[in-house]
């Protein structure tokens, strides 16, 4: 009996454990006092609720964080840019800011000027005519910036020019008295009125140096070796280069082609200053101004100073222009706004209906699985496309639809339709695989013996525990989504150029139009746009997985 007290008896071991564990000594061992009643000690951290829980786990993920952080940005970008910038004022500018002066000017950041990059600035060859043109221009900003260096061909000589794209000189337009007199005091204000300075330019008199010209072409015209008919020509064309190009305040002539040696018009002349043919009244003072139809005015204006004084603000886009001159810093704004809408309300929309369908389907089983089941697959196999076409066909050709929603509604309505149609089938088919997962666990199995209801069942014990893989489902549709409706806008099956509303896939379009070679900067920022919201919207999706996922719980620790 005393030895075996002093030594523990194993049953069915081999004599090396026996031997193991007999070794040990009472110093290795904490015996538990037998003084006083043993009960559990009270926790002392504070007790964490579920979602709080789950927050805890989803700061744990590094990239999880920055794809929200991104979210985050974009959001804010797509709701402050419009109101921050000028050109989004919907009060002064309803249908949207544009200005075709202003087409395809480059991105302008004020800290880079000078630089070469994102100035303002682009890189040209122009001819000998463009060079004097830039070089002889009235206007108050000069739009070249500097020639890199010249090649000559033959004895064509072209340059290699850095262009200004905002610098884009002078502009003839058409003002009534009111507004011609509330110009003429501003700069009578500003103490530039009829100066070098001063926004309006002197208008430029070419009927009466064309007439001079022609005479001096039909007096020489045997000795030039031209006809009536070539004169006619070449003073139409001339008209027609004075009109559509208000720069040209200079005197113009035709001259032998080097190649073809025959008369080609359009040649500056080459003189100073003294050369310009600006209108002028009787005295010999400069006509700034002359009404052309009662109660209008034509002014000629260097157009970078006059929109600044009629919008209160320089004409510099930090994301430059598209073609019709508008704002793709803005643009870009609304329609990331655009795309979030949808693509967050459509995924709402499709996670209510899947998680309805789905919980029921798994739930229940049986016949009623397989009906719904059958619905469903009869539903996935229509493709979206083709229920998009149809609806767009139908509600844009219904005038009852277009005269209540508009173009634009009309188009929203169709890609709602389009997307919640079908959108809805993979949330219903990840809940009801989850529902078939837990609902013949234990613990849902020792409640319904409780007598839980079916309602309790579904919302407290196996909907929890599916939470996770459905919210990474519905987070990561909403990326889906927008990237669907940018491919749809970007092919031109959704076109939304006719209404109000503008889109990241319609500039993918307008930037896919400019061409890449030419313009990359028009399609650049909405690529960048998009890639973002991809990869951030996938990173947070599988972040709140984690999150959510309680059988991971502990897993990063």
């Amino acid at each position: 009996m005393a030895e075996l007290e002093n030594k523990i008896v194993l049953e069915d071991a081999s004599q090396e454990d026996y031997e193991r564990v007999n070794s040990l000594t009472k110093d290795k061992f904490d015996f538990v006092p037998h003084e006083g009643n043993i009960h559990d000690q009270a926790f002392e951290t504070k007790p964490v609720s579920y979602l709080h829980d789950c927050f805890n786990r989803f700061c744990k993920s590094k990239s999880a964080i920055v794809g929200a952080v991104i979210i985050v940005l974009v959001v804010l970008y797509a709701i402050i840019a419009p109101f921050a910038c000028p050109t989004g004022d919907t009060s002064k500018y309803p249908d949207g800011f544009r200005d075709s002066y202003f087409s395809y000017a480059t991105p302008y950041n004020a800290m880079f000027k000078g630089t070469g990059f994102w100035d303002g600035t682009d890189t040209l060859t122009i001819n000998e005519a463009k060079y004097y043109e830039y070089t002889h221009s009235d206007s108050n900003h000069d739009r070249l910036v500097k020639i890199n260096g010249t090649r000559k061909i033959g004895s064509v000589i072209n340059y290699d020019a850095v262009i200004d794209t905002y610098a884009i000189g002078n502009k003839i337009i058409t003002l009534s008295k009111e507004d011609l007199d509330i110009l003429i005091q501003h700069e009578k204000d500003a103490g530039v009125y009829q100066t070098a300075t001063s926004i309006m330019k002197p208008i430029v008199d070419y009927e009466s140096y064309l007439t001079e010209y022609r005479s001096y072409l039909e007096e020489n015209q045997s000795s030039i070796g031209i006809t009536p008919a070539i004169i006619d020509g070449i003073i139409s064309q001339m008209r027609t280069d004075y009109q559509n190009n208000a720069d040209i305040s200079y005197a113009l002539k035709a001259d032998k082609d080097r190649n073809k040696d025959k008369l080609v018009p359009n040649i500056p002349t080459g003189e100073d200053e003294a050369k310009r043919i600006y209108k002028t009244y009787e005295d010999g003072s400069l006509v700034y101004y002359q009404e052309i139809d009662g109660g209008q005015y034509q002014v000629r204006v260097d157009y970078f100073d006059y929109f600044t004084y009629l919008n209160g603000f320089e004409p510099y886009f930090i994301f430059g222009t598209n073609a019709s001159g508008q704002d793709i810093f803005v643009r870009l704004a609304l329609g990331a706004r655009f795309s979030l809408i949808l693509g967050v309300g459509i995924s709402i929309i499709n996670f209510i209906i899947g998680l309805i369908w789905g919980a029921i389907s798994g739930y229940y089983g049986g016949t009623t699985d397989l009906i719904m089941e059958r619905i469903t697959d009869i539903i996935s196999n229509i493709p979206s496309l083709v229920v998009l076409t149809i609806c767009s066909i139908q509600f844009t050709s219904n005038p009852q639809f277009t005269n209540t929603l508009g173009s634009s509604g009309t188009l929203i309505l169709a890609l709602l339709i389009a997307f919640v149609y079908s959108g809805w089938v993979g949330v219903a088919s990840t809940t009801r695989m989850q529902f078939y997962r837990f609902k013949g666990q234990e613990y849902v199995l020792a409640s319904r013996t409780l007598g839980a209801k079916d309602r309790r069942l579904i919302f407290k014990h196996i909907l929890p525990n599916a939470i996770g893989t459905l919210i990474t489902s519905s987070v990561l549709m909403i990326p889906s989504i927008i990237f669907s409706e940018s491919s749809l806008s970007y092919l031109g099956i959704i076109n939304f150029s006719t209404s109000s509303i503008s889109s990241i896939g319609t500039l993918l379009n307008e930037g896919q139009a400019a061409g890449l070679q030419n313009y990359p900067y028009v399609i650049l920022f909405p690529s960048l746009v998009i890639t973002l919201l991809m990869i951030s919207f996938n990173l947070f999706g599988n972040g709140l997985r984690d999150a959510f996922n309680t059988s991971l719980k502990g897993s990063e620790d």
